[in-house]
């Protein structure tokens, strides 16, 4: 089991990690705090929008994004992809 957080906040719990290529996936269970990341989200998510299309909310976001294991050891990541049916890829 691992946690995504950003910055400090915790996003939610990932389960059934595992490599993908060049990147990881798993589930993840959303907590509550996560619902002001949705936009964020569906924005990364939505596959038929173009590459070239401004992302609706700050730059910000896009960084401090961390995965920490059971163990306490904490991995600096890209933004992750969250999909609604609780997929989770990243980096």
């Amino acid at each position: 089991m691992l946690k995504l957080f950003h910055g400090s906040e915790l996003i939610g719990i990932i389960t059934d990690e595992m490599l993908d290529g060049l990147a990881m996936v798993g589930k993840i269970a959303l907590m509550p705090e996560a619902v002001k990341y949705k936009e964020v989200f569906d924005f990364f998510a939505d596959e038929e929008k173009s590459d070239n299309e401004e992302p609706p909310f700050s730059d910000d976001i896009l960084y401090n994004w961390s995965i920490q294991s059971d163990s306490g050891k904490v991995e600096k990541i890209s933004i992750p992809n969250i999909y609604p049916d609780g997929l989770i890829c990243w980096r």
